[in-house]
């Protein structure tokens, strides 16, 4: 059974002076971002260690395209809270797919150790581009919607008749930038602690989930504001 519902297939932010990797990084909102810059934007796994305190991540090879799993959880307000980079979720129009869609490129990323179904430690990190900046944040703003309607929720999921480990979303925490949720996945010894934060810059939606053995988790924020700290 996976412990996490990322892959199933495998799966505070002030906005002021710029900054760099190293240390807690301020920084700037660029007015447009370039297609190409998504490249180079995703954290190597030292940076996602550090972050995360751990040793040992494991990537599995960057992704440009999304994810389908509607039919696990078609519940279209906690899907985007559940998994990263769901293509019915960044649809045009936000409800199927026959509408096309907005966003023009990507690049997504999930690491874990152990590099096991029975990981401890999970870092899935994306950054989605849109050819203008109001694309994007009408993207932001129907998630916000959706994610306030998916807060202090249950979920429980089958697959190929295996329960995957329940899920539960705390409370949103939501600025005009960002939006943050933790979510506690498994029971018992089982149980990790994560954290989802979706955020904004310029045209840019950076997507990022972090999970632990520990409590509270505010790795995924950390992430994200390293990613937003590279762009130039």
């Amino acid at each position: 059974m996976k412990r996490h519902a990322f892959g199933v297939a495998v799966l505070c932010l002030a906005l002021a002076a710029c900054g760099g990797k190293g240390g807690t990084p301020t920084p700037a909102t660029p007015s447009a971002v370039a297609e190409s810059s998504i490249n180079d934007l995703l954290l190597t796994p030292d940076e996602l260690n550090k972050t995360l305190g751990t040793t040992g991540l494991v990537g599995r090879p960057p992704k440009d395209g999304m994810d389908d799993h509607r039919n696990l959880l078609p519940n279209l307000n906690c899907l985007g809270v559940w998994q990263i980079d769901e293509s019915v979720i960044y649809s045009k129009d936000g409800k199927d797919l026959k509408s096309g869609q907005d966003w023009k490129a990507m690049r997504q990323q999930t690491l874990k150790t152990p590099d096991t179904d029975q990981w401890d430690y999970l870092a899935a990190q994306s950054v989605v581009y849109y050819p203008t900046s109001d694309a994007a944040r009408n993207f932001f703003n129907l998630s916000a919607e959706r994610w306030a309607k998916c807060t202090n929720h249950h979920v429980n999921i089958r697959l190929n008749d295996q329960p995957l480990p329940k899920w539960l979303s705390g409370d949103l925490e939501r600025s005009d930038t960002k939006l943050a949720m933790p979510i506690t996945r498994g029971t018992g010894p089982e149980t990790r602690w994560c954290q989802h934060v979706l955020q904004l810059v310029a045209n840019l939606i950076i997507d990022v989930e972090a999970c632990t053995p520990k409590a509270p988790v505010t790795a995924a924020a950390d992430i994200a504001t390293r990613i937003q700290a590279s762009i130039h």
